[in-house]
């Protein structure tokens, strides 16, 4: 499903510092923040002017397209500061969240997995809307 993930330096550092600092970090559940770690420590760190144009950084935004039914859904990568009460109405995923842990540094073509309701969803990142870290 996964392959090796990218993330940019300027990303990974922000994600350090965010994951020392946020008061967020203390209320998430501990295996989110497990995976953001293992995914920080097993990702190929990459330079802001090599970012690929299909990588899901922070700040993008992109179409993820369930395999299942074909439903397509546009969402927003944010870090928990930028993540308000209304945000997931909007369309943004939070860092801090089991979802938008999946898909940090994941590719346009590249099948994600979620749980919703007790079930696995996989998602297929069908496309990139915007990618800040590339332009």
């Amino acid at each position: 499903m996964s392959g090796k993930r990218f993330l940019s330096r300027n990303d990974h550092q922000r994600i350090l510092s965010t994951l020392e600092v946020s008061a967020q970090a203390a209320v998430v559940q501990p295996s989110i923040l497990e995976i953001i770690r293992k995914t920080l420590s097993k990702a190929k760190k990459i330079d802001q002017n090599q970012v690929p144009q299909d990588l899901i950084t922070m700040n993008s935004k992109f179409v993820l397209k369930d395999l299942g039914n074909a439903e397509a859904f546009q969402f927003t990568l944010v870090y928990p500061d930028d993540y308000t009460e209304n945000a997931s109405a909007n369309g943004k995923l939070s860092l801090f969240s089991a979802h938008g842990s999946a898909v940090l540094g994941a590719r346009v073509g590249e099948v994600v997995r979620w749980e919703i309701n007790g079930m696995d969803k996989y998602l297929r990142v069908q496309e990139l809307l915007y990618q800040p870290a590339a332009i």
